[in-house]
């Protein structure tokens, strides 16, 4: 087994996510989790984040395994893996494909579905490919001032204060601001804002992981969803991350029952619905 040294061919590749990235792996070792990079047959891998409970260990596996052609996984992948971890060990896999129902794997939470982005057309194609309503959005924003810069690697950033006041108010679970710093500290997280420097209405974060990029954050206020203020950095930031060689941009997750608005927003840009795999126990 590896020491967490990543393949060096892994970090270029658009369809791995940003959970199984060598990027992540030492983001998560610098705020102190355990993590472990396990080489697979056919050039595959797998990044397990191990956590302990008592005399037994959790090794949840998230977004994979996966491997450089893009396949996805076997059965016997998932029996190689399970026996490259610890006896006492709960494997918990969340994979970034769907998995057949012949394999009779323990589901425990529902599979989600995905927006992502194909970002390597020409950005007049891009443009064309914008819903009719969003291109409205995003012409009625022209005027709105933006800028791009490399996020911090500071926890206590005004960003994350204002992401984790809003999920306090609607109910989902951030990334601990350390990691984010973590993310930041090697250069990898871009920040776009809206409004006055001093005093900004909107912002976006993003993470640009080889040739991918993942939507990490969006915060507004009042008066930046009256200006379409996200609208305007979405496509400021698309294009930015682009240019710096993201072919492919992760929009996260689509939740049409809870936010509708969100999952609407992020499909106008043209993004594509993605089924990811159930999270199962792998006995």
């Amino acid at each position: 087994m590896m020491d967490g040294s990543p393949f060096p061919e892994t970090r270029d590749l658009a369809h791995v996510a940003l959970h199984q990235h060598p990027a992540h792996a030492a983001a998560l070792r610098a705020v102190g989790a355990t993590v472990r990079h396990v080489p697979l047959t056919q050039g595959g891998w797998a990044n397990v984040l191990l956590r302990r409970f008592g005399p037994v260990t959790l090794a949840l596996v998230p977004r994979g395994p996966v491997w450089p052609c893009g396949r996805a996984p076997g059965l016997h992948d998932l029996h190689e893996l399970r026996r490259a971890l610890p006896a006492r060990c709960a494997l918990l896999l969340n994979a970034d494909t769907t998995l057949p129902r012949s394999w009779h794997l323990w589901p425990l939470v529902t599979a989600q579905t995905i927006a992502e982005w194909d970002l390597r057309p020409d950005p007049a194609l891009l443009h064309a490919g914008l819903h009719q309503k969003w291109r409205n959005r995003l012409r009625a924003a022209a005027t709105l001032p933006t800028r791009h810069a490399t996020m911090p690697a500071d926890s206590v950033h005004w960003l994350l204060r204002q992401d984790a006041a809003q999920a306090r108010a609607r109910g989902y679970r951030p990334w601990p601001p350390a990691l984010i710093a973590a993310h930041a500290a090697q250069g990898g997280a871009h920040l776009f804002t809206a409004g006055p420097p001093d005093s900004p209405i909107a912002g976006q974060l993003f993470i640009l992981h080889g040739a991918r990029a993942t939507y990490q954050i969006g915060w507004t206020s009042d008066a930046g969803r009256a200006a379409n203020a996200h609208t305007r950095l979405m496509w400021q930031a698309a294009l930015a991350l682009r240019d710096a060689g993201a072919q492919t941009l992760d929009l996260g997750t689509l939740d049409t029952q809870t936010a509708p608005g969100l999952a609407r927003f992020k499909l106008g840009t043209g993004a594509c619905a993605r089924a990811l795999g159930p999270t199962v126990l792998v006995l």
